[in-house]
């Protein structure tokens, strides 16, 4: 009967609406950098790789991103995010020595992770009074920190607990979003940098009197 098609039709349109709206929300992998800095943009979440494994980036800035952010990898409240920014931020928002400096140049390119003095548009995301400034070590990562001239979270791509993501499938399949829900439990676009070398992770370190602490032992070893 008429009434029956009629709602028929309302579920279908419904559905449809459903359909584009949840494609609306998760765009799949692409490697239009200008894509992923509109993302960053709208407090939404990127995964691109690094020089080791894929990492989420959003602005660093925005507290509802980081929140966002946080929810996604289902992280603990307690645990801080890393980030990385292109160098001629550093002096903007960052409290860092010559020495520092002179290590970050050193290992430019490399898989480290520096923990350095925040300025207080970054205090947000410090502990113990530093934050950890992991190193540009692949040419997407560069492009997405010079396109946004932004602080940016390098955090990785994982779930809170499980292992790191070398392919960008992988990411998929761990951040599926979820039917019904706003774009805040989905990623925002993955930037494809094909896969990547399994095993490798940043060493991560803090210089002080002259010499390395090492706090996490990554695949770069510090002299």
């Amino acid at each position: 009967n008429y009434r029956e098609a009629g709602k028929q039709k309302s579920r279908l349109v419904h559905i449809a609406h459903s359909v584009q709206y949840r494609k609306a929300m998760y765009i799949s992998k692409t490697t239009d950098i200008s894509k992923a800095v509109k993302v960053i943009q709208e407090g939404r979440v990127v995964a691109f790789p690094t020089g080791t494994s894929y990492g989420l980036a959003v602005n660093a800035l925005f507290g509802h991103g980081l929140q966002r952010l946080r929810n996604i990898k289902k992280r603990p409240q307690e645990k801080t995010f890393s980030v990385f920014m292109k160098d001629s931020l550093w002096d903007t928002y960052l409290t860092i020595t010559d020495k520092e400096k002179d290590i970050l140049h050193q290992f430019s390119h490399t898989a480290l992770t520096l923990l350095v003095r925040p300025k207080p548009q970054l205090e947000h995301i410090a502990q113990d009074g530093l934050i950890a400034l992991r190193v540009i070590d692949s040419e997407i990562m560069q492009q997405l920190a010079d396109s946004t001239n932004l602080p940016l979270t390098a955090t990785s791509a994982n779930i809170s607990g499980e292992d790191a993501i070398y392919n960008p499938d992988e990411i998929e399949t761990a951040f599926p979003g979820k039917d019904g829900t706003s774009y805040d439990l989905s990623l925002g676009c993955i930037l494809d940098g094909g896969n990547l070398q399994p095993g490798n992770i940043s060493t991560v370190a803090k210089y002080e009197k002259g010499e390395f602490t090492i706090i996490r032992q990554g695949s770069l070893h510090l002299s």
